[in-house]
């Protein structure tokens, strides 16, 4: 098997600036193993949010797809949280307490924002980096999203909605403490009673 032609071919980055993207996806996969700078660091409740990037296309087997650009935060609560900033600075307020912790970031699906994108130290990847609200007074046609809306909880679980997912969500489910749980094997191991012959 020559490699080459079996390893699935890196995306081009999208080149660094502001863009005018669309929330299109809220995903919760559950509990995941984080780690910093290659050392376990603990398990951690996960949300993806993803954005479609307006006007930016990608072939991907023959077919023009929008491209969409997601970013992971861990579901904390404190003041320092990349989530709790991160959705402060879409509503462009310092969300107070019980503000943050009355949001679900499934309402922002469908809700369109302007992100600042910049590529790694190699320029291989594409990350957001900040994102701000559109601004008041300013003519600005959003275009409906090319991508299909998304909105997945891990509770209740619902089987249909998972199997819906496109499959990298799904693997990144799997790989959660909740699914772990629920899906690991089970194997029954006879144990003989040593006070019997």
């Amino acid at each position: 098997m020559k490699i080459r032609d079996n390893v699935k071919p890196s995306l081009p980055p999208i080149p660094g600036g502001t863009y005018l993207g669309i929330c299109v996806y809220s995903i919760a996969v559950g509990e995941q193993l984080c780690e910093y700078e290659g050392k376990s660091k603990s398990y951690n409740k996960q949300v993806m949010l993803g954005f479609e990037i307006c006007g930016k296309t990608i072939e991907i087997d023959g077919k023009q797809e929008p491209r969409v650009l997601g970013k992971t935060f861990n579901s904390t609560k404190g003041k320092k949280s990349g989530l709790r900033k991160f959705l402060g600075a879409w509503e462009a307020k310092e969300l107070s307490d019980d503000e943050y912790l009355d949001k679900d970031t499934n309402d922002y699906v469908g809700r369109p924002a302007f992100l600042t994108v910049v590529l790694n130290e190699t320029g291989e990847y594409s990350n957001i980096d900040s994102i701000a609200p559109l601004p008041e007074g300013l003519p600005i046609t959003v275009p409906d999203p090319l991508s299909k809306l998304i909105c997945f909880d891990m509770e209740p679980w619902n089987q249909a909605a998972f199997d819906a997912l496109p499959e990298w969500a799904q693997e990144k489910i799997k790989k959660s403490a909740e699914w772990q749980k629920e899906h690991a094997p089970v194997t029954n191991v006879a144990v003989q009673n040593p006070g019997v012959a």
